[in-house]
Parts: C-alpha cells; sequence; structure tokens
C-alpha cells in the first residue's frame, strides 16, 4: 500500500517529466500504429483488387497462350461473314479475348487431384461482340463503313457453379435478385454486374442476347471494388456451347482458365511446381506474382509502404525508447539525494529499483493511451487526404497482355493492345485493428521497462554517504 501511495505521490509531484517521457513514447507509439494501419490498408486495397481479379478462395491461376495467328488465306483466317453483301448482317460473335488460349477440361480434375490442392474450376472468359456488317451500298467515301458498324462489346464469364467458392463470381455480392447455383447450369440464366446493368438499364426479369441466343437476368451483382469484374455471368456449361473460336464450333470439354485453391498458403509454391509439371507448356500464376504484376500508383504504394514505411516505423521506435531513457536516467540523477535518503532509511537497492521500474511502467501505460489516441488522429488525416490509388492489371489475370507490333524505318515497336488492361480506381482506408492497439501497449510498456531498467540501474549504483553529500 505504500509504495502505491509513494508511486502516486511522486508522479504528481513530477507530472511535468511524467507528461515529457509519456508523450516521447507516445510520439513513436503513434507512429507505429499510424504506419502499420496504412500499411495494412495498402496490402487490403491491393488484396481486394487482387479477390476481384480471380477470386478470395483462389490461390493459383492456370491459364494457356493464344495459339500463334492463321496464316494468309487460311480457314481460320476467314472474317466470319464480314465481308459487305447486299443487305445489312446483324453478328453476335462470343469468342475468346485476346491473350487467352484453351486448355482441355480434362485437366481441371487432374489438377484437383494433386497433393495440397482443396478444390479446382475451369472458367471461360469470354467477348461477346454485337455488331452490324453493312451492306455495299451504305459505304462512305472510301469504303468507310457507317458508325452503326462499330461493334459494341460485353465481357462474359461462364462460371462452374459446382464451384461456386472460386474464381473471380465467387466475390460477387448480390445485389438485388439471387446468385447462379447449381441448379442453373444448363439454363440460359445469368448474372449481371451492377455497373453495366445501370448503362444498359436492365434489372432482374431482363433480357439479355449472348451469342445469339436469349437469357434471363436472376441477378444484380457487384464486385469489391470494381476491380476485374466481367459485365455477364452465365454457367459454364451455356458458355462452352455457344462460343466459338478458331474454326470450333463450339468450346464443349474446353476452358481458359482453371482456378486452384491449395490447401494452405505454405504449400502454394509446391502446388505451382506440381502442375507445371503437370501441364509444362500452361502458365501458372499465384496470387504473389499477380500482385507483381500489377502496376500503377496502387503498386508504389505498396512498395513505399513495405519498404519505407516499416525501416520508418523501427526508426521511430527506437527514438521513442531512447528519448525515454535518456529522460528517465537524466530524471534519476536529480533525484540523488532522495533516493540516498531512501536508501539511509532502510530501503534496498532492490526497492528502489522498483520504485523506478514502477514510475515507468506507469508512465509506459500512459504514452501508450496518448499514442494510440494520436494513432487515432493519424489514422484519420489519412482516410480523409489519401488519394484514390489506381491499379492497372491485365484484363485476363494470369495471361500477358497482348501487344500490336509495328514496324517502321526506326524498327520495331510493341505497344500493349487496347483493352488488353484496365485501370480499377481504389480508395484506400488504413484500419487500427485490436491487434494493433494491443501491440502499442506491449510496445509503450516494453519502452517504459527499458527506460526504467537504465533509471533503475542509475539508482541501483548510489550510495546512501555519497548522495547525502550532493549539493543540488
Amino acid at each position: 500500500m505504500f509504495l502505491l501511495l509513494y508511486l502516486r505521490r511522486e508522479l504528481r509531484r513530477r507530472l511535468r517529466q511524467t507528461v515529457v517521457i509519456a508523450l516521447g513514447l507516445a510520439v513513436g507509439i503513434g507512429l507505429v500504429v499510424t504506419i502499420t494501419a496504412a500499411t495494412a490498408g495498402v496490402r487490403n486495397a491491393q488484396a481486394a483488387v487482387l479477390h476481384a481479379l480471380y477470386g478470395i478462395g483462389t490461390d493459383i491461376t492456370i491459364t494457356m497462350e493464344p495459339p500463334p495467328p492463321p496464316k494468309p488465306g487460311s480457314p481460320q483466317a476467314s472474317d466470319f461473314g464480314l465481308t459487305p453483301g447486299a443487305k445489312d448482317q446483324q453478328l453476335d460473335l462470343l469468342g475468346l479475348p485476346p491473350g487467352l488460349g484453351l486448355l482441355d477440361e480434362a485437366s481441371v480434375a487432374s489438377v484437383a487431384r494433386l497433393r495440397g490442392v482443396t478444390a479446382a474450376a475451369g472458367g471461360l472468359s469470354l467477348v461477346d461482340q454485337k455488331l452490324t456488317v453493312p451492306s455495299a451500298a451504305s459505304l462512305g467515301p472510301g469504303g468507310k463503313p457507317p458508325a452503326s458498324a462499330f461493334p459494341t462489346t460485353s465481357t462474359v464469364d461462364g462460371v462452374d457453379l459446382t464451384h461456386p467458392h472460386l474464381g473471380p463470381f465467387a466475390s460477387a455480392q448480390v445485389g438485388s435478385g439471387r446468385s447462379l447455383t447449381a441448379t442453373d447450369a444448363g439454363s440460359n440464366v445469368a448474372a449481371v454486374d451492377s455497373s453495366y446493368a445501370a448503362t444498359k438499364g436492365l434489372t432482374v426479369g431482363s433480357t439479355i442476347i449472348i451469342g445469339y441466343t436469349k437469357f434471363s437476368v436472376v441477378g444484380i451483382v457487384r464486385q469489391p471494388r470494381g476491380g476485374g469484374s466481367s459485365d455477364i455471368y452465365i454457367p459454364l456449361a451455356r458458355a462452352q456451347a455457344l462460343a466459338k473460336f478458331k474454326g470450333l464450333a463450339n468450346l464443349n470439354d474446353k476452358v481458359d482458365t482453371i482456378y486452384v485453391a491449395a490447401a494452405n498458403a505454405s504449400t502454394i509454391d509446391a502446388v505451382q511446381k506440381e502442375i507445371a509439371t503437370l501441364l509444362p507448356s500452361a502458365t501458372v500464376t499465384s496470387s504473389a506474382s499477380l500482385a507483381n504484376a500489377v502496376t500503377g500508383s496502387l503498386a508504389g504504394a505498396a512498395s513505399l509502404a513495405n519498404q519505407l514505411g516499416r525501416w520508418l516505423a523501427i526508426v521511430a521506435l527506437i527514438a521513442a525508447f531512447a528519448v525515454a531513457s535518456l529522460l528517465t536516467v537524466a530524471a534519476v540523477a536529480r533525484r540523488v539525494r532522495e533516493f540516498g535518503t531512501l536508501k539511509a532509511l532502510g530501503w534496498r537497492s532492490s526497492r528502489v529499483v522498483a520504485q523506478v521500474m514502477s514510475e515507468s511502467i506507469v508512465t509506459g501505460i500512459l504514452g501508450a493511451v496518448a499514442g494510440v489516441a494520436m494513432a487515432f488522429g493519424g489514422v484519420s488525416v489519412i482516410n480523409t487526404l489519401a488519394p484514390t490509388l489506381s491499379a492497372t492489371v491485365a484484363q485476363n489475370p494470369g495471361s500477358a497482355p497482348p501487344q500490336n507490333v509495328s514496324l517502321n524505318d526506326s524498327g520495331m515497336h510493341r505497344q500493349v493492345a487496347q483493352g488488353a488492361t484496365h485501370t480499377v480506381a481504389v480508395h484506400m482506408t488504413a484500419p487500427v485493428t485490436v491487434t494493433a492497439i494491443v501491440l502499442a501497449i506491449i510496445l509503450a510498456i516494453a519502452g517504459g521497462l527499458i527506460a526504467g531498467s537504465f533509471g533503475g540501474w542509475r539508482a541501483a549504483r548510489l550510495r546512501p554517504v555519497e548522495a547525502l553529500g550532493r549539493v543540488e
């Protein structure tokens, strides 16, 4: 009881010193928590983009490089009847986007049997182009087509409804209507992205045309952050039946992406190697490698937070501990006569050290409270002033963006094809978690203990005669 009363009296008597040391710790703790929250916010934003690209439960994607372009004059190089005729022609072409090739659907089962794989699902990422081939009479000067001849494009995802937790559709949140279910596997039903539905004026019950076939809209869905969302989601079997590619009448038993869920994060590398052995010509992409392919301000912010942010937090913490220790040692030096008197009255060195440590721990707790308050203020400033970050990603995750190649007198030039990538706007929110608060308290108490240990060591060395002989 006496120790508590003495502790309280000393802290109140030296209130200015206590406040200064606590604020020194608080600044360091506040910076650490704020930087940790900002780093977590960037990481969460990046994860949201990646999850929207290939689904929350997906760890690995498998794609195939597209085949080489057909030779001019071959049947595969035909223009699908795009030659102007006597009348306008209405076309609805459903096929693969640039940059993707085909995989046998049987490969999905082979991948699912690999060690470390908990589930695998196939998918088809398609592009539906509707265009009017004008008649010869409607062509302008020089054979220029009218504006109505330019195609309107929609992106379509064929979803494996036996594994709805894998692939981009796994991240979709139903806004109205319902989601696609396993019973829809053979039905002409579709879930439509909310942005696309708003643009086209679609609601639940509307009818859309995909590959000359009517589909009923059963749900309006939204992807988190809007990243990588397709316009339309339909059952995989219907997508395979309607799509065409390189002379194939349909894509039955074909997929262009395989989504894989690993047993845990530690097995992802091993699973990647197994898949590469099973499918040597395929491109195997993990979330880590896909994150490296993300460019834009989000990628820059992630790099800055991971590298500079970590070291800045460490430096701030070391500086806070050093300042608290120096101030505590200086405070002990000013209390020489007090501790000398206590020793002369019978206090042992251990009791004097315990007194200094107790004062330092209480100061550390006060610093933790102030540091957490500063952290909330810093996070509030970040959330208010942080600019919207952008992430540029491939339209088809796991595949290289297709390029246009041009040749002139200065050499060969390569440029990413238009529409091969898209940019997602992401608003970063820095979260202060319970874990961060607990960490702040632990660090502040640790800082108090470190400062108290230095001060206690200084106090333990005092001799009563020497201390009482000093003039202050």
